[in-house]
Formats: structure tokens, sequence, C-alpha cells
């Protein structure tokens, strides 16, 4: 089933598209996760029956139940929130889980998709995800609905890295970032910034340029500029000035703390 585009709208009222992922590659992702699952089960099992030879019966029970629920319930919310949104599945098709909005989920994201997840996965055997997704504009399956994220299809090679740890500013606008005010920029106009930055390799230029002016014009009079002075400042990519303030957020706030990038 071919991906749905969709369109958010940051906090800011800027406008950025997305690729919602489609079923069949959501599914496919999802039996290359039971693939790996049903693999640590075997080992888990096997583990078990050997240790179950001299120890009690009691001991291996809770053995077991632990097991069972460190994989079922722990092991893809842990890999979700170490990855950004990326189980195996999702890594091997190259998927990731975003908020509504575009950001990177964070743990209680990931804690709501794991535990509703469940429910309308295991339990139903995906009945349940499968009916909802079908009925939502987003494939958003119940869990997704509750946690306010969707699954997305990352544009174009090295997708892998698209949520960057750290802004670097451009070649020759380190010293114009230094001198950025950023204590008066909110994780939200950063959060505006950073979903820009992150979207604009795979906006048209006429788009890029237009979206990216939006932006400009609303942050910068947080750090204590008036738009206006980046007429002075000769020719350059739009996308530098805003790389310039979402590093001088970072180095101020250090990203991790406030959103991270």
């Amino acid at each position: 089933m071919a991906t749905r585009g969709f369109r958010i709208v940051t906090p800011e009222a800027v406008e950025l598209d997305l690729d919602a992922a489609g079923l069949a590659s959501r599914f496919l992702s999802a039996l290359f996760d039971a693939t790996c699952m049903v693999a640590v089960l075997y080992a888990l099992v096997a583990v078990l029956g050997l240790t179950g030879a001299s120890g009690s019966d009691v001991a291996v029970a809770v053995v077991a139940i632990v097991g069972f629920f460190l994989l079922l319930v722990v092991w893809p919310i842990a890999w979700e929130v170490a990855t950004k949104g990326r189980s195996i599945g999702k890594m091997v098709f190259g998927l990731r889980v975003v908020t509504v909005d575009g950001a990177p989920v964070r743990f209680r994201h990931s804690l709501v998709r794991g535990l509703v997840g469940l429910v309308e996965i295991l339990l139903t055997f995906g009945v349940v995800a499968v009916v909802v997704a079908l009925g939502s504009r987003r494939f958003q399956r119940l869990g997704d609905h509750l946690a306010g994220t969707v699954v997305v299809r990352e544009r174009g090679a090295g997708a892998g890295d698209a949520y960057p740890r750290r802004f670097v500013p451009y070649p020759g606008w380190e010293v114009w970032s230094a001198r950025l005010d950023a204590t008066r920029l909110t994780h939200d106009d950063y959060r505006v910034v950073r979903s820009f930055l992150l979207r604009s390799p795979g906006l048209p230029a006429e788009a890029r340029a237009r979206l990216g002016i939006q932006v400009l014009e609303r942050v910068l009079p947080r750090v204590g500029l008036d738009p206006g002075v980046l007429t002075t400042l000769g020719t350059w990519p739009v996308d530098a000035p805003l790389v310039a303030v979402a590093a001088a957020y970072q180095s101020r706030f250090d990203g991790t703390a406030h959103g991270g990038a």
C-alpha cells in the first residue's frame, strides 16, 4: 500500500510535509521485529531448559516471567527510546516513529505505544491495530493516536542520520552564532528551527527559502536581532542562520535537557 503524504503545522504555524508509512512497510517492519523477538525467545527457552535441570521449578518460572516481560514490553520501548523512534525492523525498512508535529519521540511516547501495543497487537493478533490504522489518514494505530505519534518513511540516503545530535554553525558563522542571546529561545522556538532544518533537504528550493525566511522572522527577535540584520551579511543559504540559531540554543541549554536534537 502506498504511503500517504500529509502536512503538519508547527507551533509557529510553519507548514512542513511528511510521508506516513504505509501498512505494507509497517507490516514487514513488524514481522522483522517479531522474527528477532522469536529468536531471542528461543534462546531464552533454551537457557531455561538447561537451568531447569538443576534449578527449582519456582526459580525457572520466575526467570521465565521476567524474561517474557522484558522481551514483550521493555524490548520494543527500549529500542524506540535509544534510537529515537526506530526498532530493528524500522531501521531495515527506513521507517521512524515521530510525534505528530515531526519531533523525535520521547520515553513517554514509546511507553504509551508499547503498552497499548500489548493489547492491540499481541492480544488481538494485530486485528485492532490494522482496523484502526485503515481508518486513519496517517495509518496510525491506537497506540499512535493515544501517544500522539505517527510512523513516517525517511527520505533519501543517510536517513538514519535524520536527527543529528548537534548542530554546527556553517564555516564563517561561528562567531555570529556565539554572539546570539539564546536565553529567550523556548523549546517550541527551537523545535520549529530543528524541524525545518531536518526537513529542508527534501523541500523544493523555492519552498525551502520561503519557509526558512518565515522561521527566521519568528526566531530572530527571540535572540535579540531584527530580521533585517541579515541583509547586511551578503549572500547566504537560508539554512546558515538557522543552523547558527540551533547551535546557539544547544550551546546555551545543552539541547538534551530541553528536548535534544
